[in-house]
């Protein structure tokens, strides 16, 4: 895949922040101010006025489909997930900010803060993905070749740890995690524009992005299992006893210094070393140092840009529905025969995860903790408990980011707690809690938290994420399936990709 710079844009387009409701909707536009709509008819007379703009809803956007009815919408799908939703007959196309900010005039103000700043930039408001790939872009200096074999790429490729001890309530905690854990990985040591196979007995590099295939067995006494296992499309493990498959140098590494025996099958050596990331961090920290606004745009679209590299075109397709209700989706099958160019970067995002995985696993998991929660690039543990050595107020090391005087947790990504005496983060006279509830909106937190069942199996991220010890047989991986698509459906609403 050839990258070729980005020049600046020269077009400025509005943009606006839509409230769906049910046979309602309301927006916050750039140039048309607060405007609302109620029936169906006229919710999809104010979305088509916005055409040309650039559209956002706030949170998940399934809900959109109801300010109009269902089947006006056609809906792009990535790992049967939606990522946007077009208006039939209109320019109209929504995208989420995945909470970033709210929907409120003050949120509006902070995104418009955010816009402006990569306006300036010369980059136009679009996605938050297309705003992370086009930033990057315009970074190089030089056209970048990045191309290795997406077959290997994408087996080293998978999420982050999620997991939890039990759930319930406990006493005296602290949220600690990485500051900018992703971008920080990404400018932490080069990466391999290419790779080629080498002898098994190379000697693994964990400072070089390598990648290897291995059987690995996994001492059933290791508190923590070292390295994620794939059984199935979506899911993946942390498994003791013997494993295989693909992981990058830097993992296996990590996994042999904790105790399990590595016997490399085939191994991938880089070719020549790429830092293509260093102009590019240097703007992303100008940005996270500006106001509330620019800085929450800067974050959010820093840690987006990883996975860019990660995704390939079996992973899309578009989805319809047959009622207006919703509930009968229908799956486009995707038409284009051909990959997308990002699977032969595969390996950047691969490489990157690890390098995250790594950290957590050598840094937060076997030092002197005993972590309740455990959640990508951060943990939580007794108040008591010391900070890992690389700890501070900058990017790439380990900060306390809450003081629980207690905290309830109903499952990975979902709690609540008291905080300490002194907290300066904003929360409601009503309702002391704090809540963090994957990725939805902090409005209805609250009420997702109370119908939320108690589990241990991880719902939102790149993979879900079946807990340690659960057998991994097929009929096993089936019922954590139907469970783990259960939980969604309290959390999210009914799967949008229900008929294909």
């Amino acid at each position: 895949m050839k990258i070729t710079p980005k020049g600046p844009s020269k077009v400025r387009t509005p943009f606006a922040i839509i409230r769906p409701g049910y046979r309602c909707v309301s927006a916050i536009s750039s140039d048309l101010g607060e405007i609302f709509a109620a029936g169906p008819n006229r919710s999809k007379a104010l979305l088509d006025s916005l055409a040309g703009h650039t559209c956002y809803v706030v949170g998940g956007l399934p809900s959109l489909r109801h300010s109009t009815g269902a089947r006006v919408w056609e809906a792009a799908v990535w790992r049967g997930k939606i990522t946007s939703l077009s208006l039939d007959g209109s320019g109209t196309k929504v995208s989420s900010l995945r909470g970033v900010v709210d929907d409120t005039p003050e949120g509006f103000r902070a995104l418009s803060v955010g816009l402006e700043w990569l306006s300036d930039l010369g980059i136009c408001p679009g996605s938050l993905s297309s705003m992370a790939w086009n930033l990057w872009r315009s970074t190089l200096t030089n056209p970048l070749s990045i191309a290795f074999a997406p077959k290997v790429g994408r087996a080293a490729l998978y999420g982050g740890r999620q997991e939890i001890r039990t759930p319930r309530t406990y006493q005296h905690m602290k949220s600690i995690d990485i500051t900018a854990a992703y971008p920080h990985a990404m400018v932490s040591r080069p990466y391999a524009s290419t790779l080629r196979e080498v002898s098994v007995e190379t000697a693994i590099d964990p400072e070089a992005a390598g990648m290897a295939q291995a059987s690995v067995f996994i001492p059933t006494d290791l508190r923590f299992a070292p390295l994620p296992v794939r059984i199935g499309t979506d899911l993946i493990q942390w498994q003791r006893g013997r494993i295989e498959g693909i992981w990058s140098w830097t993992e296996l590494e990590a996994a042999a210094q904790v105790g399990a025996d590595v016997k490399i099958l085939r191994s991938w050596a880089p070719v020549r070393e790429v830092e293509p990331f260093g102009e590019w961090w240097k703007v992303v920290l100008e940005g996270r140092a500006l106001g509330e606004g620019a800085a929450a745009i800067a974050k959010a679209i820093s840690s987006t840009l990883w996975g860019l590299f990660g995704m390939v075109g079996d992973d899309r397709g578009r989805m319809r529905w047959a009622d207006d209700a919703g509930e009968s989706a229908v799956f486009v099958p995707n038409t284009r025969t051909k990959p997308l160019p990002h699977a032969q970067t595969a390996h950047f995002a691969a490489e990157t995860a690890s390098r995250v995985r790594r950290r957590m696993l050598l840094e937060g998991l076997v030092g002197p903790f005993a972590p309740i929660h455990v959640d990508t690039d951060g943990i939580i543990v007794r108040k008591s408990s010391p900070m890992p050595i690389d700890s501070g107020d900058a990017p790439g090391q380990w900060r306390e980011k809450a003081s629980m005087v207690s905290i309830d947790i109903k499952a990975p990504q979902v709690y609540r707690y008291l905080c300490s005496r002194g907290c300066e983060k904003p929360h409601g006279l009503a309702d002391r809690y704090h809540y963090v509830t994957a990725g939805i909106p902090a409005a209805k937190a609250a009420a997702m938290f109370g119908r939320m069942p108690e589990t241990k199996i991880a719902i939102y991220g790149r993979d879900m994420v079946i807990p340690t010890g659960y057998a991994s047989e097929d009929a096993e991986i089936d019922k954590m399936r139907i469970e783990a698509r259960a939980v969604q459906s309290y959390v999210f609403g009914r799967p949008m990709a229900a008929a294909r």
